[in-house]
């Protein structure tokens, strides 16, 4: 059983951009049990028709092993519908975790929210 301390617990903040839909996680301790509110935001970010998912991991320390999964699992997806997911600062002790994969299962990764736009518009072009 995981258990967190108090004020730790991961947050996710919603944005509508008028070519994304930008997820802000934050909370320093990334455990299974902070994959549900995670996952029900990937959930509706998804239902959008937005061309892109960008989640912003800046005020994340560590990306737990099950968030890894499920982010790549959403990447799968939405490559299937002609769709990316970007993760921008994604944290140096896991960014090992989504290189070195398959097109379709890859996140594109970006330093920041401003070049995720970018990339969407190099995009649309």
């Amino acid at each position: 059983m995981f258990h967190h301390e108090v004020g730790k617990m991961l947050e996710v903040q919603r944005e509508k951009l008028p070519q994304a839909y930008l997820l802000i996680l934050s909370g320093t301790v990334c455990t299974p049990a902070d994959e549900e509110p995670l996952h029900r935001a990937l959930h509706r970010a998804s239902r959008t028709g937005k061309a892109a998912i960008v989640i912003d991991l800046s005020l994340v320390e560590v990306v737990s092993a099950d968030m890894v999964e499920l982010l790549l699992a959403y990447a799968f997806v939405l490559h299937a519908q002609v769709r990316r997911l970007i993760l921008c600062h994604v944290p140096p002790g896991s960014r090992y975790r989504f290189l070195h994969l398959d097109a379709a299962s890859q996140p594109l990764l970006v330093a920041s929210v401003l070049d995720a736009i970018h990339e969407i518009n190099l995009a649309r072009i």
